[in-house]
């Protein structure tokens, strides 16, 4: 059975509602909102990489650093640089080899200005179930551990 909650007005009736649950009345509220313009600064193909995972990290040079989980030259993801007016650069592809594939998580900037992050499949090692790496900014790439799994 649904209580009914009476709200007062200013002008001293009061109205009856029947509902459910909570009701939520805003009074007087107004926004100084202004439109925002959405602009697309790169759309995947596939060869640059697929499925972007996470959320971007501004590095501190002021370009934004992110992985993909599919796509790249062996479409097994990709670690990306975009600059804020759009210039796209693929940074590296993963091989599903020692450097590890499908990293479903995004990237840390360390205080040696190096980013780091991890995959979750492949690897060295004989279950090869991710690895732990290191790219720099220009796109050296360093795997730092393999999981060995179970």
């Amino acid at each position: 059975m649904n209580k009914p909650i009476y709200v007062g007005l200013a002008t001293g009736k009061t109205i009856r509602f029947a509902v459910p649950g909570i009701l939520l009345i805003l009074a007087g509220w107004t926004s100084n909102a202004t439109a925002q313009t959405v602009t697309n600064l790169h759309s995947f193909s596939g060869s640059d990489g697929s499925s972007p995972e996470d959320q971007l990290v501004q590095g501190t040079d002021g370009n934004f650093y992110g992985t993909t989980s599919q796509g790249g030259a062996h479409n097994y993801g990709t670690i990306f640089r975009i600059s804020p007016s759009g210039s796209f650069t693929n940074l590296y592809s993963f091989t599903n080899g020692s450097d590890g594939a499908t990293p479903y998580a995004g990237l840390v900037q360390g205080s040696d200005g190096n980013f780091y992050g991890t995959t979750s499949g492949s690897g060295s090692g004989p279950s090869a179930d991710g690895t732990v790496f290191r790219i720099s900014p220009s796109g050296t790439y360093t795997s730092l551990y393999s999981f060995a799994g179970p």
